[in-house]
């Protein structure tokens, strides 16, 4: 992460002005507006840096706008990590102005504790079961379950594993997504690989993205940790953030033991490509699906064709590009619930792209893009179901319920 003068300053220098940002940031294709792109905020980025600028609340604003997505950064002729800059900013403005009281209560009071995580999955699953809490602030939720993952859910224990993996669960597996925790256990277990439950706790993208770099760390030592003594050959996540923010554990704490719990995280497609293995399916799946690409997951860990070669590798299963696949879908963690109408905006051409394709579901590797997806899809009636890659494979190999379109099922 950047945070010394001199390399803020570096990236700021290396800014040429030229605008290529323009054609591939989200936010200021749908605002059209100069403060909404990246040379802009890297441009104020450096005012801030030189004292030509305060750090105020609408400098704040203007950072917040930011998705995080690197579009930006993968388009820069100059390797501007404009990122890297935004998310200095926040810091900067966290030291001078504090937390908001809301973020403050979630990223320092409930982050940070298993237990009181846990105690707002059930709460919210409560709610849901009396009917309430169904939408947030215009989208449509999952469904929380009363008890996190990994109280629920242990993995198999073999007898001759190939090789020895911890998995990591995501916040979102952990209290919505249980589908998917099965899903990689099961797939794991098929191709030989024995599974370790990790016991950590969040891991530290919410607190980073809001500037908070106290409880970014925090979070991020205890996982270490947690991570560091395991036997395990490498640490396996289903969550393209999740796999992203274990992988800057080294930057943002140094340490050899950050560094090595940084070096052996693979997200699941990448594992089962590349490092185990994995068998193709033995069961047709008699789907049109369409991918989504979430942007931590290509260009935050660089994994592109990996899922494509899984969706390959399903009989019956046909994949149809949708345009522009890796165009952030709008929710970006907090993003979307603290800028619901220009989330919106972004999702709608989103939601386009994916009706061009005529497909019968969605696939992604990101659970907040799941949800994302989801929602908009259901806002514009469209009953298409969304699948973590992994699920797709599970139930070729006959271990998950073939949940799928009626038409498909015919």
């Amino acid at each position: 992460m950047l945070e010394s003068a001199e390399e803020v300053r570096y990236h700021v220098n290396r800014c040429s002005k030229c605008g290529s940002c323009r054609e591939v940031c989200p936010v200021f294709l749908q605002e059209g507006s100069e403060p909404w792109v990246a040379r802009a905020r890297v441009q104020l980025a450096g005012a801030a840096l030189e004292g030509q600028l305060p750090f105020s609340r609408r400098l704040g604003e203007i950072m917040d706008a930011c998705l995080l997505c690197q579009a930006c950064v993968a388009h820069c002729p100059n390797g501007v990590r404009v990122d890297e800059l935004v998310l200095w900013a926040r810091a900067e403005g966290v030291k001078r102005r504090g937390l908001a009281p809301a973020k403050k209560v979630l990223l320092r009071g409930a982050l940070p504790s298993r237990r009181r995580l846990a105690l707002l999955g059930r709460v919210a699953a409560l709610c849901q079961r009396a009917g309430l809490l169904k939408s947030f602030r215009g989208r449509k939720l999952p469904a929380f379950h009363p008890l996190p993952f990994t109280r629920l859910f242990r993995p198999a224990k073999l007898e001759k594993p190939s090789l020895t993996v911890a998995y990591f669960v995501g916040c979102m597996t952990q209290y919505a997504y249980h589908q998917t925790g099965r899903a990689v256990l099961k797939v794991l277990e098929e191709n030989s690989v024995q599974v370790l439950l990790a016991g950590a706790c969040c891991c530290g993208m919410p607190a980073l993205a809001a500037g908070d770099l106290k409880t970014a760390r925090q979070l991020a030592r205890r996982n270490v940790e947690s991570l560091k003594n395991l036997e395990a050959d490498f640490i396996v996540t289903d969550c393209a953030t999740c796999g992203e923010m274990l992988k800057l554990y080294g930057r943002l704490l140094g340490g050899e033991a950050a560094k090595e719990v940084a070096a052996r995280v693979q997200d699941i497609s990448y594992f089962l490509v590349h490092t185990g293995g994995f068998l193709k399916g033995k069961i047709e799946v008699p789907l049109m699906v369409t991918y989504h690409d979430p942007c931590h997951l290509k260009r935050g860990q660089g994994v592109h064709a990996e899922p494509r070669q899984i969706l390959a590798g399903i009989p019956g299963l046909t994949l149809v590009e949708m345009p522009q696949s890796d165009v952030c879908c709008g929710l970006a963690g907090s993003f979307g619930f603290t800028h619901p109408a220009l989330s919106q905006k972004i999702l709608k051409a989103k939601v386009g792209s994916i009706k061009a394709t005529k497909a019968r579901a969605v696939v992604t590797g990101c659970p907040s893009c799941r949800l994302q997806l989801a929602s908009g899809l259901a806002g514009e009636g469209l009953d298409l179901p969304v699948f973590h890659t992994v699920e797709l494979l599970a139930m070729s190999y006959g271990t998950e319920s073939m949940n799928m379109p009626p038409k498909e099922m015919e």
